[in-house]
């Protein structure tokens, strides 16, 4: 047995549940079921990976969701918890529209998409993952997600999904609008969003991005001082932070940047008192599009995985060995 393979073990008996205690790796992306069978040589690395917890992602360009939803509810018992990221807005992504072809046209159209998660999530307990870019939209002056009127559709999210008194909800907040005037605008928004303050715990931050674990602390306890000063109410935060152990390439390419990491895996022990939770929102491995040699957004990418691998946490840390393209 080799050495990488005597790593993987102890990963796999040990570290797991010690990292991800009360989060479940749910549903392992469907990308790497794939990429395991065409590139054998990354098999081992992409299965280390798979075994930590993962978000889930319930979307209306999938037609796949809700089983997705189920399987990931299903596959979690007790207290451990699936992480479900809901993207289904009606015109979400107005701005930039890459992601903006959806099922979902109408607020009747959401509500249902909506009731059909709460369906079936039930009372189990879940991290919910509220429509990454909605609020960035919003606090950004984007006049088209005014006229499709994303606060009124974000409400009944917020609404709908917090009946589950065992759901722990988040409105999603782009790194880049945190900060200086935005959080009282944001504080303000979210107020309106839950004005009873009991179904939302707080924001997500750093979705599919590189941010350093440091500097999103500082986000989130900048953003929770104002929120508490707002509306008298203690807002905590979780962080994605499943490419950030290198941080952001100097000039903060988004899309495939060269020489990231796999970050810290998944828990709840953060050792940070705002910090709910460490999550993998993004599979690391997933490409984010048509950008530095990669392919379609959600799918596999081979050179982006085997940097992330190389320069992330199981080999800087853990001290696994490196892979090759």
């Amino acid at each position: 047995m080799t050495w990488f393979k005597i790593s993987f073990l102890l990963v796999v008996s040990v570290s797991i549940v010690n990292a991800a205690s009360g989060l479940c790796s749910a549903v392992k992306p469907y990308s790497y079921s794939i990429a395991k069978k065409q590139y054998p040589h990354l098999k081992s690395a992409i299965e280390v990976v798979e075994k930590y917890p993962i978000a889930t992602w319930y979307t209306d360009r999938d037609p796949d969701s809700k089983s997705q939803a189920r399987l990931a509810v299903g596959n979690c018992t007790g207290e451990n918890r699936p992480t479900i990221v809901v993207y289904g807005l009606p015109n979400k992504d107005c701005q930039g529209h890459q992601s903006s072809d959806g099922i979902n046209k109408t607020p009747a159209q959401y509500i249902k998409f909506l009731t059909d998660l709460a369906g079936t999530v039930k009372d189990n307990h879940v991290v919910y993952i509220i429509e990454p870019d909605a609020i960035g939209l919003l606090v950004g002056g984007a006049s088209c997600a005014v006229s499709f009127d994303y606060e009124s559709n974000l409400i009944k999210a917020v609404s709908i999904l917090g009946a589950n008194p065992n759901a722990d909800i988040y409105i999603d907040i782009g790194h880049w609008i945190l900060g200086n005037n935005n959080d009282a605008k944001i504080a303000t928004i979210l107020n309106r969003l839950d004005p009873s303050g009991v179904r939302l715990k707080g924001i997500s931050i750093n979705t599919s991005n590189f941010r350093t674990t440091k500097e999103l602390v500082g986000l989130c306890a900048s953003f929770s001082n104002t929120a508490k000063k707002i509306s008298n109410r203690t807002m905590t935060c979780v962080l994605d932070v499943s490419r950030n152990f290198m941080g952001p390439e100097a000039n903060s390419q988004w899309c495939n940047p060269k020489g990231r990491g796999i970050g810290h895996p998944p828990t709840i022990t953060t050792g940070e008192p705002l910090i709910d939770y460490f999550l993998w929102i993004k599979p690391p491995g997933e490409s984010d599009g048509y950008c530095n040699g990669g392919p379609n957004a959600g799918e596999f990418y081979r050179d982006g995985f085997v940097d992330l691998w190389n320069n992330g946490y199981f080999v800087q840390v853990d001290g696994m060995n490196k892979v090759s393209a």
